[in-house]
């Protein structure tokens, strides 16, 4: 087979050579081509190609210099690739971009002719705040010329194409990012939880600002790309020393302005930005770029300033090293604090990474698969235009048929999800499903959805107003309620106003039990909320637990686990030595010392048995619990490495004493081993009966031993493990839990959804909240108090600008609020650093706050004195504040003899 790729960029080249080195029984032919008059483009491929592809030449289809003007270009171009195409006998093209100036016509000149396969190349998934058809750029057309198959990241590109409109992008497989899926480091970086500074507070900043060609794009004009750098830079520079990245494609004229900045050092445009290059910064600063990639790997923070005249946005990614900001004040704030105590600010809310980009190995050759495998050409789709809010794509032939269909289109499903919860880590079992359950959702389905950290939030009005445009939320396991001291007020809130609140329960008898001794009160309080709720159980012995509770009819969705690239299954007979291995956090409802005495017993009776705990030793031991050396005690491991050592094993012996449906379980079937569990942890309704699988009645060492005696002599049944392996899969999972949600499911989602796809991506508040700051302004100046208070509590959902601290403590003061008042300004207090300015505001607002308000302007005053000793408002604000008239002190260079 005859593979042609045709490139643009760099990049595009980088990718070529993963594609070509990938190794197959059969390897395709390929040929490498390119399209430039103008030399910047010929020029950047040919120097890549020769550092990356050294037995592949970059063919250019022009000459460089060669006479052609706009018009004649187009026409040369798909004159010259079918030409190419059919001399070549190329059965297949690959492209990356279908919407650039050459793309397009690439596309246009040969998906009629042959299978054409789109390969996504970049972070494609933006909002924007204006939604007309011109005021979007190529990224929301991608893959609208009707390509035979196209290859994205992940689950949120794959909605993007499927329900953007209502014409085809083609086949739309999931099948991972070249270079980004298959990186350990960034997989680990993906999962870090917390940023770990690598300087010490007080230091200047090491800031690098990555520049893009915003101009060439189209995306502001050139005057408004300079302003927007040039008031960025200008903010940035207070906080440290300032390096500039060009784009590589900028302009020269650009570029040469570029050099006429003051105080900033502009890095070569040619300079690759990798991860090694960017982790000696302290912050990184850009608009809109997959480097977002690089500086996860790098450990570098990232801001993505978004200014007020950029339409696109990039969407919230919930990480702590990402940040999106829309304004200046909220950039500063940023830099202010990374740099005076070593702490970032990073997203608390927005989507999982995993959602924008899916994780595993073989990404190049599940893209060759795609490419060998696509289908005959056809003919290209419209370009995309929004759904329409009815339209049927056939007359159903029966009267039963058109009776059913009358029903659908009355019937109007949510298509908003909120999840709620205080630990989205792969660190623990709790999130790990309803992760996978959203990404499965997001490619399948035409449903927004949306992660909010309950810890990140003060008050219950903060979380109503966060999720006042989601129509259904799910809570994910009940420590929500639990952990946060608003979270019970919050669900009861939510309830009241009409949502459709479901709770996603993990925990066992002995968490409840253990939780009701040590947080009573939030306890009682979330087992009255259980009538109010859909309840959803991983087990039916769960399920019958919550209904002794209160819950009403709870839902057993089961649960899932992520599709882990290293699967392999065990062996199938039993080895002469026998290793029996356990997965779980080292506590006592773990069985730890159940696990530990039967180890003792096997080693007693001089049985070849080899017993392995994996997982994170707690402070949940007691002083009696048996920590044997008969057990090889491994530790936490990466879940990669839990994979293989499941696949080296023979029993995979469950210990838990109190288990309702554990993941570790799921993922033994899947690696086919043998099981052993107690009778009453919900594996057993799953597996009882089934050959392989041994449960013993009483939890005592003597039980659990003769049942791993007998089930080393018993082979696996493949029949009933695979259907036990079907029920967990993930569609079965998917299709379960959005049937109990209402949501859109799989079979539904070729009809239309109203127009769902503007309000998907429109800039939700999350991340329009810095441009509404100067409507608070503009507000506050004109005394409209109530509009003002409105819009500045939105604000403050997000993050704490001056300006609307302080406006909002005024307005708050006359009108008598004085406790929040001060409140507000203690807030802007911590906040105000070194701006003078902000302390002399608060000093003067604080005044008539009482005692606690006389001593927060004592303090503002001592602050505007001590940064500006010569301004005479601090000094006037400083005598108001202590009473007293204050003497400014001579002089001391000036004082005579």
């Amino acid at each position: 087979m005859h593979i042609a790729i045709f490139v643009e960029n760099r990049n595009a080249i980088a990718l070529t050579g993963r594609l070509i080195a990938a190794e197959r029984p059969e390897a395709p032919d390929f040929s490498v081509l390119t399209a430039d008059v103008e030399g910047d483009v010929a020029a950047w491929v040919a120097a890549e190609g020769q550092a990356r592809l050294p037995h592949t030449t970059v063919r250019n289809l022009f000459e460089v210099g060669e006479p052609v003007g706009d018009r004649e270009f187009a026409d040369e171009l798909e004159r010259r690739i079918v030409e190419f195409a059919e001399k070549e006998n190329v059965d297949r093209l690959v492209l990356f971009n279908d919407q650039s100036r050459r793309g397009r016509l690439v596309a246009r000149a040969l998906n009629r002719r042959l299978p054409v396969v789109l390969v996504q190349d970049g972070h494609l998934d933006f909002h924007y705040k204006r939604h007309a058809g011109s005021q979007r750029d190529q990224n929301w057309y991608y893959g609208a010329s009707g390509p035979s198959a196209v290859c994205v990241w992940g689950p949120a590109t794959s909605n993007h194409l499927r329900f953007r409109s209502s014409s085809e992008a083609g086949d739309v497989v999931i099948t991972g990012a070249l270079g980004h899926s298959d990186d350990l480091d960034l997989v680990n970086a993906a999962r870090a939880q917390s940023f770990r500074p690598s300087r010490t507070a007080g230091e200047p900043l090491r800031i690098v600002v990555l520049d893009q060609s915003l101009s060439d794009q189209g995306k502001l004009t050139a005057r408004d790309h300079r302003e927007v750098l040039t008031e960025m830079l200008a903010a940035l520079a207070p906080y440290g020393t300032i390096d500039v990245k060009p784009h590589p494609s900028s302009r020269d004229s650009h570029l040469e302005w570029l050099q006429t900045l003051p105080d900033v050092t502009v890095r070569g445009a040619d300079v690759l930005v990798d991860a090694a290059g960017l982790r000696p910064y302290d912050l990184a600063v850009t608009f809109f770029s997959t480097t977002y990639l690089q500086t996860l790997r790098a450990g570098t923070p990232l801001v993505l300033y978004n200014p007020e005249r950029l339409n696109i946005v990039f969407p919230v990614i919930q990480h702590a090293m990402l940040r999106n900001v829309g304004s200046i004040g909220a950039l500063t704030d940023v830099a202010l604090q990374l740099k005076t105590s070593a702490t970032f600010a990073g997203n608390a809310h927005g989507e999982p990474l995993d959602h924008f980009l899916s994780f595993g190995d073989g990404v190049a050759d599940n893209i060759l698969d795609v490419i060998t495998g696509a289908r005959v050409p056809r003919e290209p789709s419209p370009a995309p235009v929004e759904r329409a809010t009815s339209s049927p794509v056939s007359a159903p032939a029966t009267l039963a048929e058109r009776a059913l269909a009358d029903v659908r289109d009355r019937v109007t499903r949510p298509h908003s999800l909120a999840v709620l919860g205080d630990d989205f880590s792969y660190a623990t079992g709790v999130a790990v499903p309803v992760l996978t359950y959203t990404q499965s959702l997001l490619a399948r389905s035409p449903v927004a959805v949306h992660y909010f950290d309950i810890q990140a939030f003060s008050t219950v009005g903060d979380v109503l107003a966060a999720l006042r445009d989601m129509e259904v939320v799910l809570v994910n396991s009940l420590a929500f309620f639990w952990r946060s001291p608003i979270a019970n007020a919050v669900v009861r809130a939510l309830v009241e106003s009409g949502v459709r609140v479901a709770v996603y329960v993990h925990e066992t008898q002995w968490v409840m039990d253990y939780e009701a001794r040590i947080r009573g009160d939030r306890h009682t309080d979330m087992l009255e909320l259980l009538p109010l709720v859909q309840l959803l159980c991983v087990s039916k012995a769960q399920a019958d637990l919550f209904r002794i509770l209160g819950a009403r009819d709870p839902m057993i969705v089961y649960n899932t686990v992520p599709r882990d690239p290293e699967r392999r299954r065990a062996r199938e007979g039993v080895s002469s030595e026998s290793r029996i291995v356990m997965v779980g956090s080292v506590q006592d409802r773990k069985g730890v010392d159940l696990f530990s005495r039967v180890a003792e017993r096997a080693r007693a009776l001089g049985l070849p048995w080899r017993f392995t705990w994996i997982g994170q030793r707690t402070r949940r031991l007691g002083e009696s619990t048996l920590v044997s050396d008969a057990v090889e005690w491994l530790g936490p491991l990466p879940r990669r490495r839990v994979r293989r050592e499941l696949a080296e094993s023979d029993v995979f012996f469950l210990s838990s004493v109190d288990d309702p449906m554990p993941l570790s379980v799921i993922e033994a079937v899947q690696q086919r081993l043998r099981v052993v569990t107690y009778e009453r942890v919900g594996s057993h309704e799953v597996l009882a009966g089934v050959s392989g699988y041994r449960s013993f009645g009483e939890y005592t060492p003597d039980a659990a031993f003769a049942a791993l005696q007998a089930v080393l002599c018993e082979p696996i049944s493949e029949d009933g493990f695979r259907e036990v392996e079907d029920l967990f899969d993930i569609p079965a999972f998917t299709e379960r839990m959005s049937t109990a949600l209402s949501l859109p499911r799989s079979a539904d989602a070729g009809r239309s959804n109203g127009g769902l796809y503007d309000e998907r991506l429109a800039a939700r508040a999350e991340q329009r909240l810095d441009f509404r700051v100067a409507e608070f302004k503009e507000l506050y100046d004109s005394g409209r108090h109530d509009d003002a208070l409105r819009v500045g509590n939105t604000v403050l959902l997000d993050r704490s600008p001056m300006d609307v601290l302080l406006g909002m403590a005024d307005i708050l003061a006359q009108e008598g609020e004085l406790t929040e008042a001060r409140r507000l300004l203690t807030v802007a207090a911590l906040n105000a650093g070194d701006r003078a300015k902000a302390w002399l505001t608060i000093g003067r607002l604080a005044r008539g706050l009482g005692p606690g308000g006389k001593a927060l302007s004592t303090i503002a005053a001592y602050e505007a004195l001590r940064i500006n000793p010569s301004a005479r408002t601090a000094w006037a604000l400083s005598r108001s504040a202590l009473g007293a008239r204050i003497r400014r002190r001579p002089d001391r260079g000036r004082r005579k003899p």
